[in-house]
This record gives C-alpha cells, sequence and structure tokens, in this order.
C-alpha cells in the first residue's frame, strides 16, 4: 500500500492548492482529482462547480474577512500564471453595485463600501449616471458601485485547477485521478478498490462533503441547487463589450444580488454573457439528488427571470441564443469556509459558501497550515474557520 504524508481528496478550488502548498514545503503527498467528465449528463459524479470558463474575482466584498481572502489571492495570480505557463487571470474590472436606500442598503452596499474604503488604493465610487456614461451598465436607479479598475475582473476555474495540480507534481505531490470511495482512519480506499494510506488525510470535496462519509463528523452546511443562465453572443457584439467588468449588483426591488460575467469564449468556441444568484432553490439532501440535478438543466423559469435582468443591465444587447445550466452551491453555519483539524488523522476543508474561486489559493494555504498542526489565529483574520457539526449520516441542515 503506497503511504503518503499527506492525501488531500478533492482537486477543486481549495483541494488542489492545498496540495500544492504542501508539497511545496517538502511534504508528500497524493492528490485524489476525479478527471472533469466530458458530459456532465452521463456522468455519476462526483460533481465539481468549477467545471465552468469564468468565475468573477474582486477585492470589494461585502465583509472584510472575505476580501482579505480575495486580495491574498489575487496577490499569487501572477506567481501562478509564471511557474505554471496557463493564463488565469482576466483583469477586466469589477463593478459592485448596490441600492443606496432601503433593506439592501444596510445589510449589502454600506458593508462593501466600508470594505473598499479601508483597501489599499480605494476605488472609486460610481452613481448610476457614471456607470452608464463610461461603461454602458444600466444599473437600477440610486444604485451606487465601487468600480475596481485593477486586480478585479474575472478568472478561468478549470486553468487554476490545472495550474495548481500541475505546480503540486512539480513539487513532487501524486496525482490520482480518481474519486475517493471511503475512509478507515488513515486508510483511503479509491473508486477502483485499491488502497493509500496517509498520516493526515485533507477532505476537500465541496457539496460532497455533507454525504460522501469521508468525514468523522457531520458538517453543518445547506448545499442548494442553483441555476445560471448563459446569453450567446456574436462575435461582433462581444467586441462591443470587450471593455465590459464583472458585475455584482442588485436589481429594483430585489432582496439579494445577481452576478454578471463579461463576455467570455466557451469550450464551444462561442462567446457567452452568463448572470446567476438566487437566495432560494431545491435543497441537495443525497447523492442521487446531486446526480439528479446535474443531468438536467437548471430552473427553466428562474433563467428566464435572470435573462430578463440581463437585458435591463445592457439594453439593446443582442442574444443570439440562451440556455440555463445547473451548478450548486453550500452554505455553512458561519458563512465561511470550514477549516478544521478535527483529530489526528482528519482536516476538512470544505464550505466556499459560493466564494471559493477567487480566493481558492488562499483558502488552501490555510487548510495546508491547519494539516500540518499549524495555528492560523495570527494569519489576521477575524473568523477562526472553525465548522459546526451535527449528528447523523446526512448535512442537510
Amino acid at each position: 500500500m503506497d503511504r503518503f504524508d499527506f492525501i488531500v481528496i478533492g482537486g477543486g478550488m481549495m483541494g488542489a492548492p492545498c496540495a500544492r502548498h504542501l508539497a511545496e514545503a517538502g511534504h508528500r503527498v497524493a492528490l485524489l482529482a476525479p478527471p472533469e467528465p466530458p458530459v456532465k449528463s452521463r456522468s455519476q459524479g462526483p460533481f465539481g462547480s468549477h467545471y465552468d470558463a469564468a468565475r468573477i474575482t474582486r477585492r470589494v466584498a461585502a465583509d472584510a474577512d472575505w476580501s482579505r481572502l480575495s486580495c491574498r489571492s489575487i496577490e499569487r495570480y501572477a506567481d501562478l500564471e509564471a511557474r505554471s505557463g496557463l493564463t488565469i487571470f482576466h483583469e477586466t474590472g469589477a463593478l459592485m453595485a448596490g441600492p443606496d436606500e432601503g433593506t439592501m442598503a444596510d445589510g449589502f452596499t454600506r458593508r462593501f463600501q466600508a470594505v473598499a474604503a479601508a483597501l489599499p488604493q480605494p476605488p472609486p465610487v460610481l452613481d448610476t449616471c457614471e456607470t452608464w456614461e463610461r461603461l454602458g451598465i444600466a444599473l437600477p436607479c440610486g444604485s451606487v458601485a465601487t468600480l475596481e479598475a485593477t486586480q478585479g475582473g474575472w478568472i478561468d476555474p478549470r486553468a487554476m485547477r490545472d495550474a495548481q495540480i500541475t505546480l503540486a507534481c512539480t513539487a513532487g505531490a501524486t496525482l490520482i485521478p480518481q474519486a475517493a470511495v471511503d475512509r478507515d482512519g488513515g486508510t483511503v480506499t479509491l473508486a477502483d478498490g485499491t488502497a493509500i494510506a496517509g498520516a493526515q488525510i485533507v477532505v476537500a470535496t465541496g457539496p460532497h462533503a455533507g454525504s460522501d462519509g469521508l468525514l468523522p463528523r457531520v458538517p453543518q452546511m445547506k448545499v442548494w441547487a442553483r441555476t445560471i443562465a448563459f446569453a450567446r453572443l456574436s462575435e461582433e457584439t462581444g467586441a462591443a463589450l470587450s471593455n465590459m467588468p464583472s458585475v455584482i449588483f442588485v436589481p429594483q426591488g430585489w432582496d439579494h444580488d445577481l452576478y454578471v460575467l463579461p463576455p467570455v469564449r466557451y469550450p464551444d468556441g462561442r462567446l457567452y454573457l452568463k448572470i446567476g444568484g438566487q437566495l432560494d432553490g431545491p435543497r441537495i439532501r443525497s447523492a442521487t439528488q446531486m446526480r439528479d440535478w446535474f443531468h438536467g438543466t437548471g430552473d427553466g423559469e428562474l433563467g428566464t427571470r435572470l435573462l430578463e435582468q440581463l437585458r435591463s443591465l445592457l439594453p439593446g444587447t443582442a442574444f443570439e441564443a440562451t440556455h440555463t445550466e445547473p451548478c450548486a452551491v453550500v452554505w455553512t453555519a458561519s458563512g465561511y469556509p470550514t477549516i478544521e483539524r478535527l483529530d489526528e488523522t482528519v482536516t476538512a476543508l470544505i464550505g466556499g459558501n459560493g466564494a471559493a474561486a477567487k480566493c481558492g489559493d488562499e483558502l488552501g494555504r490555510l487548510g495546508a497550515m491547519v494539516a500540518q498542526g499549524r495555528d492560523i489565529g495570527g494569519e489576521g483574520y477575524a473568523t477562526d474557520f472553525a465548522g459546526t457539526w451535527q449528528d447523523g449520516a446526512l448535512a442537510a441542515e
């Protein structure tokens, strides 16, 4: 049986960088990272929501710890690109907007404005008219926005994953392109029935962590099915929107924000705008429900609402075609990722809360520290990243 210092289960936005940081620290590391299925509708899982071409990145957030996680990760993008030879970061800028009055003003807008103002080189603040005149983006009346012209935009999550795995392997990590199906202490059984052993196991299995049985305790987290909508653009329309930033905004009268990605070229060679964001949705409570959701196309009715808001945001923009796709998001009880060593054998690195892609490198670094038994209390975060746990076989509540 092969034996390692660390086995990292999950090669996504947190697991892959965790493996890299551990390997670059000189440890013998195995990274279990099943390949992305060529056709999601035929895959039995596990599924990763990072199977996509674009995720928003930015320094501004409605919470100082999330902002710090992002800032530290953004600072390392260039190094990851230089050493891997892959293009990860697209610095298109990032616009974050919310209403200046009403319930969302206090709960969202004031919070991200305060975080933005405290940043080194704070981004400028724009009103609705300025946003339209400078960017051609029609925010709802009464909106106020911050515009990060630099250090904001979008990342390619596949390129980020590949860069992290490439650099982890360069540092000596062993990539095992299989899922883990069982864990007994420090012994992990792979999908093909073979077993490997590790002194410390890092479980970074995203939305599967509540139902895959790899943790010694059940995380108190909710897994929500999410729908994202895409609008296909002509090359001419895409060129006209070439200066568009990533956008986070609150539609008129809504009680939550939406996100919009600028034109991004997807693997089919076409340019697409992407929009998403919702508070509720179907709960995913089992591996079977996860599989069934990812075998579908999302919620068509919600997709129609999202596309209506996209048309309002970019009036006059012609769409060649539209479609919806499924996604999933994990919300922890704390609202932060769980980065906790649970016993002498297992560390949990889970719970992206819909925001882990852009700051996965920092989360992976913190996860590597915890897995090594190091204290992260002096890393400058207000939260301790401790998890909330429950009894039972499924983390449904």
